[in-house]
């Protein structure tokens, strides 16, 4: 056989090959850091100290589909920090709802907060986040006072912050809180 009709159909191959992998790739989105910092997307909180879970809502004005990856921290200078509950993908030009933890219990969240991709939480709160359920309110506390007692080293001040928030926003007492939280 020819060395040059061999070369060709090598040459096609690699060519075929790189755009289906870049296809594949650009099917999978990118991670909301990167999409932030790009100026793709804006981050917001929508709910109040005391809930559980909070919301967050994503917007997404680039043109590519961005991944809410569960255990993304958000950080914000006006509000609390959070940790987020759930994958998501937001796809482009579009606005999506996506459930977060409290990561900094010290802080009450302020609606409308503008929060910011910062890193990944330790893989001892992932695994408290994988085992949770964000739709069921229970389950949901159990796991906030888990991320709490862990972020705070066991130093949690319950009369300031979110769990004054939770208190105030549940219903609950702090003897319940604390109760809870043994």
């Amino acid at each position: 056989m020819n060395f040059r009709v061999i070369l060709l159909v090598f040459v096609i191959f690699i060519f075929a090959a790189g755009f289906g992998f870049m296809s594949y790739s650009e099917s999978l989105g990118v991670p909301l850091k990167q999409a932030y910092n790009d100026g793709k997307v804006t981050v917001v909180q929508n709910t109040t100290a005391g809930t559980v879970p909070h919301l967050i809502t994503v917007h997404n004005n680039g043109t590519r589909l961005v991944q809410v990856q569960k255990g993304d921290i958000l950080r914000s200078n006006s509000s609390q920090d959070v940790v987020v509950a759930e994958d998501k993908s937001v796809p482009q030009n579009s606005v999506t709802n996506v459930n977060v933890y409290c990561f900094e219990p010290a802080q009450k969240a302020v609606a409308g907060a503008k929060l910011q991709p910062s890193a990944t939480a330790s893989s001892q709160i992932k695994k408290i986040i994988d085992n949770s359920n964000p739709s069921d309110i229970q389950n949901a506390t159990a796991a906030q006072l888990q991320i709490w007692v862990i972020v705070s080293g066991g130093n949690l001040n319950i009369y300031t912050g979110e769990p004054a928030g939770m208190v105030s926003t549940q219903g609950i007492t702090f003897s319940k809180l604390r109760q809870e939280l043994s």
